[in-house]
């Protein structure tokens, strides 16, 4: 590993293994900023480039464009959330570490059908229906079969936000909107959206007749931010939110920590993880 994409938050490196943790920031492909040319890219010296995440044909482009210019290696993989126990084989297989990336693959499956199980016990009409408030107003949502909803969805949830396909992952609505949707349960994506949905006026009439939770947010945001491996223990938080699956979610976090980061909590810093989650 070379860099990061984007850099962890500061307070997010006490949760990563020295050997990575203060690692440079790393050169952007994809989106806006991506570089014109590759040079930055041939400077890095990477042996390998890996892309998770989306595999649609603007990125095979990419892939392809990269590789012939720089003469390295792109390894394009499905990051969607049902495709983790393959993409970490496939992963494992590409960087010689098989032993490694089964060992992963194996808590990812199990996660998936964990999380089918819980959802299956409880009855459709029981099941959350749910707003995702996002942003420093709770107004920018993420709406049902986008990016930023698949692990909220997949675990079972109705995302109230409804707006037809091809909305992107974030969109504007207002309070009006959300009080008609009438949510069981408001998940505040981000600590901004928390704070104003605990402090702001406007909010209150929603938030006190209703369940909120906040997703935990180091070192990188359960619910799919960016939508990596860190979704996994996501999805076994939601089983215990919404459906109080009999967990030792404690036990549970510290598990998948040692597996994907090399580190064990310390009980303060669980403790500060999971304040305000359940």
């Amino acid at each position: 590993m070379v860099g990061w994409v984007p850099l962890p938050q500061q307070d997010a490196k006490k949760f990563l293994v020295p050997s990575v943790r203060d690692l440079p920031a790393s050169v952007r492909l994809t989106g806006k900023g991506g570089p014109s040319d590759f040079t930055s890219v041939m400077a890095l010296q990477p042996d390998l480039i890996v892309d998770f995440g989306s595999t649609n044909s603007d990125y095979v482009n990419l892939a392809e464009r990269v590789q012939k210019a720089t003469g390295i290696p792109y390894a394009l993989i499905d990051g969607r959330l049902d495709r983790l126990p393959a993409a970490l084989r496939l992963a494992g297989d590409i960087l010689g570490r098989t032993e490694r990336g089964e060992a992963l693959a194996s808590y990812a499956a199990d996660t998936l059908v964990a999380i089918d199980r819980a959802i299956e016990a409880v009855p459709t009409h029981r099941r959350p229906r749910v707003y995702i408030a996002r942003g420093a107003d709770g107004l920018q949502t993420a709406p049902r079969g986008s990016g930023l909803a698949e692990t909220i969805e997949r675990a079972g949830a109705t995302n109230v936000a409804d707006l037809g396909a091809g909305m992107g992952s974030g969109l504007m609505v207002t309070i009006q909107q959300v009080s008609a949707w009438a949510p069981d349960v408001i998940i505040a994506f981000d600590q901004a959206a928390a704070d104003v949905l605990r402090d702001n006026a406007e909010w209150h009439p929603i938030v006190s007749s209703r369940r909120l939770i906040v997703a935990p947010t180091l070192p990188w945001n359960w619910l799919g931010e960016p939508p990596s491996v860190n979704r996994l223990i996501g999805l076994r938080w939601l089983a215990a939110a919404f459906y109080r699956v009999q967990i030792d979610l404690v036990s549970e976090i510290r598990k998948f920590h040692r597996l994907f980061y090399g580190t064990t909590p310390t009980d303060p810093e669980l403790k500060a993880l999971l304040q305000g989650a359940l």
